[in-house]
């Protein structure tokens, strides 16, 4: 195939100009951009129409809203005429200039997939041509370009794959994916908004317009090209956002280059591997098609990865802190496979004399203690035995604090509240006594999975008390459960699946009497490190008024 790459193809370049499509700042000797391969220009290049008024309607269809200079072309956001809301992005060239786009049209009619943005329509006026697109809510790949997680990377990997194998089956190739022309939906779905490229199987010549950094080094010299080239091109893809800069092409004629990992780029060595094979100079290097690379990306994420980070603080009111967190992680890996177990306590003391440091100190050295016990019986292999367990260690916890108070008549009335989380093989198990509480955000959900043992809780159930006056009662601190009450406590318990990329919170009252349930969503779903979550939730309560000690154990499962 031969193709013109966009070095030759663009009409203007400027050197030393952040570029204007991902406002990635290049060195003054670049003419187009390291991160996405786009022009270096000082503006949009002028194009050849003059752009179609603000407000005008197109073909008795559309209404213009917003006009843009793109290159040799422009493009407009329009409203159509008769559906409320209903968008559209109209491209407009010249009438002797639109030919690849009459062929687009042509080869993409009757394509339907959920990943593709095939153009609607192909309208002819006036001397000009107008494509018309889809036009959904949602940000550029371009945005994303350093900025994406490797679990973010592998997802969309596996997307591309199923939307371009899609094509393949119809016969049809990508040849390039460059950021710009994906678009990351609401939902999360990759979406191919750009499909210029989009050619035959077999073609052995066409002139196309290769974006710098994103097809294969095939595809920049004449012969047939075939599948391997969009493993290719989704590799090129994957490896631009993860590393935050596109592959060194301008040297490809001659002798392509491997791609630079390390030091850029820390990844992990088995998404290194995967990455490395798809951008193979030689196409029979590659995976043979894009289900092998999908079968290679899903074999990545079979694994899961925990992150946690913890925050304990006295407040705003009191002069100690009785609260108490814990986070011990195991692993080992061996040739049999790889264990980990997680586990997570909080823990709220109660009682005058710093006994309430005191016993929350009890309670998590004393659930810490029979982790140790259940992972040298090799509890971590059974996980139907986790649930007893975590129950037990609670159980011992309570004996501990009553044990304590007899033998110290002074420290009569310490007692503590816990909730304690164990995450193993993508499982948790949940065990608690008292208000202090277990939550777990997923698909964009937040689920208080504890169910607080206090005197206002217990109202609101029997239907006495709304949330909204349970928060202001004045008992709202009275416990109906605790450890250190009572010679025999019940602990609640919970198993269920904890899915890739949930994350849980554990907290003490502390958190939750100063903020809302929204507000800890919000907070829990827009960090990328638990740190930075944990940090704000304290933060948060503190400025709500910060009555009582506040700790949290923020857990990403990855």
């Amino acid at each position: 195939m031969n193709v013109l790459p966009q070095s030759e193809a663009s009409l203007s370049s400027v050197e030393g100009r952040p570029c204007p499509q991902c406002a990635q700042e290049n060195p003054p000797e670049e003419t187009y951009c390291v991160a996405c391969g786009a022009a270096l220009c000082d503006g949009p290049a002028d194009p050849l129409l003059s752009p179609l008024a603000v407000g005008m309607v197109l073909a008795d269809l559309y209404v213009i809203e917003t006009s843009e200079p793109h290159e040799r072309e422009n493009r407009y956001r329009a409203v159509r005429c008769h559906e409320a809301g209903s968008r559209v992005l109209l491209r407009e060239r010249a009438s002797q200039e639109a030919e690849p786009w009459r062929a687009l049209a042509e080869r993409t009619s009757g394509l339907t997939h959920p990943a593709l943005l095939a153009p609607e329509r192909l309208i002819e006026q006036d001397g000009r041509v107008y494509l018309v697109c889809p036009d959904i809510a949602g940000i550029r790949l371009a945005e994303r370009i350093g900025l994406t997680s490797e679990r973010e990377a592998v997802a969309w990997g596996v997307q591309l794959c199923q939307a371009v194998g899609f094509l393949h089956r119809r016969g049809m190739l990508c040849l390039e994916l460059p950021p710009e022309g994906l678009v990351l939906d609401k939902e999360g779905r990759v979406r191919l908004a750009q499909l210029d490229s989009l050619s035959v199987k077999g073609t052995v010549s066409e002139t196309s317009v290769i974006t710098d950094g994103y097809a294969a080094p095939e595809v920049y010299k004449p012969g047939e090209v075939g599948e391997p080239a969009d493993v290719f091109a989704i590799g090129a893809l994957l490896y631009t956002v993860l590393v935050g800069k596109r592959l060194p092409v301008e040297g490809w004629i001659v002798q392509p280059e491997a791609p630079a990992f390390y030091p850029e780029k820390v990844l992990s060595p088995g998404l290194e591997r995967v990455l490395r094979k798809a951008l193979a100079s030689e196409a029979g290097d590659r995976y043979e098609n894009v289900e092998a690379l999908k079968t290679a990306l899903l074999a990545l994420s079979q694994g899961s990865r925990v992150r946690s980070a913890w925050l304990t603080d006295v407040g705003q009111v009191r002069d100690h802190n009785e609260d108490a967190v814990l986070v011990t992680e195991r692993g080992q890996g061996t040739v049999a496979g790889s264990e980990f177990v997680g586990l997570y306590v909080v823990s709220d003391g109660m009682g005058g004399a710093e006994a309430g440091e005191v016993a929350s100190a009890l309670t998590i050295q004393t659930v810490a203690r029979h982790l140790e016990t259940a992972w040298a019986a090799g509890v971590a292999r059974d996980e139907g035995a986790w649930e007893a367990w975590v129950r037990e260690a609670v159980e011992a916890a309570n004996r501990t604090i009553l044990t304590y108070a007899q033998e110290h008549r002074e420290s009569a009335g310490l007692g503590a509240t816990v909730v304690a989380a164990v995450v193993q093989n993508q499982c948790l198990t949940v065990a608690w006594v008292g208000d202090s509480r277990v939550y777990l955000w997923e698909r964009g959900q937040l689920h208080q999975l504890s169910r607080d043992h206090s005197l206002v809780a217990r109202l609101v159930e029997l239907g006495q008390l709304s949330a909204a006056e349970a928060r202001a009662h004045e008992h709202r601190n009275v416990l109906i459960r605790s450890l250190g009450s009572r010679e025999q406590v019940v602990v609640d318990t919970l198993n269920c699946p904890l899915r890739r990329g949930s994350r849980l919170l554990l907290c003490s009252d502390g958190l939750t009497s100063h903020v809302e349930d929204s507000a800890l969503a919000d907070i829990l779903s827009r960090h990328r490190e638990p740190g930075d979550a944990a940090l704000e939730l304290v933060v948060a309560a503190n400025a709500g008024g910060g009555s009582d000690n506040i700790s949290v154990v923020v857990v990403f499962h990855e």
